[in-house]
C-alpha cells in the first residue's frame, strides 16, 4: 500500500530508488551478522587467513550455502564443491569474506574502536534475536549462536569488528564530493522525462497466406537445428510421500487445541478499510478538492483536479499497519461511505473515501480445527518420511535395487518409460505419475545408471530419489516428421514480417503529416499512453528497454518501432519531453546521492585491491574441498 501512496505522489521518480549499491557492498563485507547463524557442524578450520584474521570453514560454508540455495533448488539436487568452483560460487563466497577481513584488518590498524553500548544496541536491535512479540530474547540469542558453534564472546567481538569497519566505510563515503559540473550534467541527462503514445501490433492476429511446398522445404533446410526430437529418459523413482503417511497417522484433540493456543494471537483478523484516495502536494489544492468532491464524483474530481487515474486512487483493503501514521486515526474514525477532510502526512495531503469496512475479528477454534488437524497430520507424515531416510540411505549403500527397497520399506516406486522433460510420453500423452517438477529436473540432470540425490518433492511434502535407466538423445527430425512445426514457425515468420510492414507503413504515414492517433484508429489499433519516465527508472513493464533507448535518442513526435519477442511489434510516438525533474532540487539531491553511492562503490573496490597488496592472504583449498 505504501508503494501505491508513493506512486500517487508528484515528483516521485527518484523517491523510491531501490536500496543503494553502497548498502549492498557493505552487506557483502558484513557477513558476521545473524545470517551466518546456520547449523553447520564442520570442524572449525580456517579456509583462509587475511592479515591477522582467520576465516573459519563455518563462516565460509554458511555464506556459500546461502549463495547456492537457488541453484540447488533449480537443479533439484545438491551442488558439490567441485561443481561450485566451475560455476564460480566458491570464489564469490570466498572473495566476499576476504573483502570483509581486509577492511577489518585496516579498521584494527587505524585503531577504530566501538563502545560496548554500541555493540549491545546492534545485537538488541537484530530481528533474528527477537521473540514473537518483537522483543529481544536472550534465550533465542544464546540458542542461535550455540547451534552455530559461536561463543557469546566471539560473536560480540565479531560484531565489534563489523561496526568498526562500517565506521571506516562511512568515513570514505562521506568524504566524497561530487563536482558541480558532474552533478548538473548527469542530472539533466538522467532526469529528463519523456512520455509516449503507442500501439501494439499482435503478430498472431496478422493475416498470412499459406506457404507453398518449396517455401516449406527451404525454411526447413535453413532452420534444421530447430527441428529436433526431444530427449527422452526412462527412470525409476522411490517416492516417500508425506501425505500417504499422514493418512496412517492420528492426532488428538489436545494436540489441535495446543496448536490453536500457540497461534491464537496470530489468527486475529485486524480491522480493515477499503479506501479510495486523492493525494496532492499542497494544502490549497487539497481544500479546493474538498469543496468540490462528493461520494459520487470522487473519481472524476481525482482525474480532473489531481490528474489521478482510477488505479491511482484505489488503495484496496488496508489495516492500520498499511497506512502512514499521520492519517491512521482520522481514516479509522470514518464510517463507510464517508469522505475525510484533507489530512497531511509526509507523502502530501490526503482526501480519503471509505468504500467498505471490516471490523476486528478473532478466529474461533471451531473455524480452524479441521485445518489444524490436517496440518498436524501432514507434519507427522513428514516426520515419518524423514525417519525412513536413514534406512533408505543404508539400503542404497548396501546395493539393494529400487524394487527391493520399495518392498522392504513399503514405499511407492514409480516407473517412467521414455518421457520428456515435461513428463510426456513420445505420443504426447501425459505421464500423470511424473508431474513433480523437482523430480523431473533431477532425472534430466542425472547420469545414466547412477543414483541421484535424495530430494524434497514439490511443496516439500516428502522425499524422492531417482535412477535413470535409459537416455534417448535428441535426433534430427525429417521434414515429413516435423512438417506441422515447420509450417507453424514459417507462418509465424510471415505474420511477423507483415506486422513489421504495417509498423513501417504507420511511420511513413505519420512522417507524411498524418496524425498518429488517426492512423492508429484507421487500422483498428488501440492507442495507449505512458506517463513520463526517465532513463533511470524506465517504465519497462509497458515498453521494451531497446525501445526506451530509441525514444531517448529521438526528437519530439518521432516514431520508433521495436519488437517484443516474436509476438508483438510496438510503434511509439514521443509525445512529451520534460525537464521538470532536473529543476527540482529534491530530485537532483536524491540523484546526486545515487551518483555518490555508485562512485563510492568504485572507490571501495579500488581500496580493497590496495588492501590486498598490504595484507597477506593465504587460502586453504584442502579445507574448502572437504566441505561437501
Amino acid at each position: 500500500m505504501l508503494t501505491t501512496l508513493r506512486n500517487s505522489s508528484k515528483n516521485s521518480i527518484l523517491k523510491i530508488i531501490f536500496g543503494t549499491l553502497l548498502t549492498v557492498l557493505i552487506i557483502s563485507f558484513g557477513m558476521w551478522g545473524t545470517e551466518d547463524l546456520v547449523g553447520v557442524s564442520q570442524k572449525q578450520s580456517s579456509v583462509a587467513t587475511v592479515g591477522k584474521i582467520d576465516i573459519s570453514s563455518q563462516e565460509f560454508y554458511s555464506l556459500y550455502s546461502r549463495q547456492t540455495e537457488e541453484i540447488r533448488k533449480l537443479l533439484g539436487s545438491s551442488l558439490d564443491i567441485k561443481k561450485s568452483r566451475e560455476f564460480g560460487y566458491v570464489d564469490r563466497a570466498l572473495s566476499s569474506l576476504i573483502n570483509r577481513a581486509l577492511f577489518n584488518n585496516e579498521a584494527s590498524e587505524l585503531g577504530l574502536s566501538v563502545s560496548d553500548i554500541n555493540v549491545r544496541d546492534k545485537i538488541l536491535k537484530d530481528d533474528a534475536f527477537k521473540d514473537d512479540l518483537g522483543q529481544f530474547s536472550e534465550l533465542v540469542f544464546r540458542q542461535l549462536i550455540s547451534e552455530s558453534g559461536y561463543t557469546e564472546d566471539s560473536y560480540v567481538e565479531g560484531t565489534r569488528q563489523d561496526l568498526a569497519r562500517e565506521q571506516m566505510v562511512e568515513t570514505i563515503s562521506s568524504s566524497l564530493t561530487i563536482p558541480e559540473v558532474m552533478k548538473k550534467n548527469l542530472s539533466k541527462y538522467n532526469l529528463e522525462e519523456r512520455s509516449v503514445d503507442f500501439v501494439t501490433i499482435i503478430v498472431e492476429k496478422e493475416k498470412s497466406r499459406e506457404p507453398n511446398e518449396d517455401e516449406i522445404k527451404r525454411y526447413y533446410d535453413e532452420n534444421k537445428s530447430n527441428f529436433m526430437s526431444k530427449e527422452l529418459r526412462s527412470a525409476e523413482t522411490l517416492l516417500l510421500d508425506a501425505k500417504e503417511y499422514a493418512k496412517k497417522s492420528t492426532v488428538t484433540e489436545e494436540e489441535i487445541k495446543l496448536l490453536y493456543e500457540e497461534r491464537k494471537n496470530l489468527l486475529i483478523e485486524p480491522a480493515q478499510r477499503y479506501l479510495h484516495q486523492i493525494i496532492v502536494d499542497t494544502e490549497t489544492l487539497a481544500k479546493s478538492i474538498e469543496s468540490s468532491v462528493n461520494y459520487q464524483n470522487f473519481s472524476s474530481i481525482a482525474k480532473k483536479m489531481a490528474d489521478l487515474t482510477e488505479e491511482d486512487i484505489d488503495l484496496g483493503w488496508n489495516t492500520k499497519n498499511d497506512l502512514p501514521e499521520e492519517i491512521i486515526e482520522s481514516v479509522f474514525d470514518l464510517n463507510k461511505g464517508k469522505i475525510s477532510k484533507p489530512i497531511k502526512s509526509s507523502f502530501g495531503w490526503h482526501i480519503i473515501k471509505v468504500i467498505d469496512t471490516k471490523e476486528r475479528k478473532e478466529v474461533k477454534y471451531s473455524e480452524v480445527k479441521d485445518q489444524f488437524e490436517k496440518e498436524l497430520l501432514l507434519e507427522k507424515g513428514k516426520e515419518a518420511v524423514f525417519d525412513l531416510q536413514d534406512e533408505l540411505e543404508d539400503l542404497l549403500a548396501s546395493g539393494n535395487t529400487f524394487e527391493e527397497i520399495s518392498k522392504i520399506l513399503d514405499v511407492k516406486m514409480i516407473i517412467a518409460t521414455k518421457i520428456n522433460s515435461l513428463g510426456y510420453f513420445e505420443n504426447d500423452k501425459l505421464n500423470n505419475e511424473f508431474q513433480d517438477e523437482r523430480i523431473l529436473r533431477t532425472i534430466f540432470n542425472q547420469k545414466l545408471n547412477e543414483e541421484g540425490n535424495i530430494i524434497d518433492i514439490d511443496k516439500d511434502e516428502g522425499l524422492a530419489i531417482s535412477l535413470v535407466t535409459e537416455i534417448i538423445e535428441p535426433r534430427q527430425l525429417s521434414l515429413k516428421e516435423s512438417k506441422d512445426s515447420v509450417i507453424k514457425d514459417l507462418v509465424l515468420e510471415l505474420k511477423l514480417k507483415s506486422a513489421k510492414q504495417k509498423a513501417n507503413k504507420i511511420k511513413e504515414r505519420v512522417s507524411n503529416g498524418e496524425n498518429f492517433t488517426n492512423v492508429a484508429k484507421s487500422l483498428n489499433l488501440e492507442i495507449k499512453g505512458v506517463k513520463p519516465f526517465t532513463r533511470v527508472l524506465p517504465d519497462s513493464s509497458e515498453l521494451p528497454i531497446p525501445l526506451i533507448s530509441k525514444i531517448f535518442d529521438s526528437s519530439l513526435k518521432d516514431i520508433n518501432i521495436e519488437n517484443r519477442g516474436n509476438g508483438e511489434v510496438i510503434v511509439a510516438q514521443t509525445a512529451e519531453i520534460l525537464d521538470n525533474l532536473s529543476n527540482d532540487q529534491n530530485e537532483v539531491s536524491d540523484f546526486t546521492k545515487k551518483i555518490k553511492d555508485d562512485l563510492t562503490i568504485d572507490l571501495l573496490a579500488q581500496f580493497s585491491e590496495a588492501l590486498r597488496k598490504k595484507y597477506k592472504i593465504t587460502i586453504n583449498d584442502d579445507v574448502i574441498d572437504q566441505l561437501n
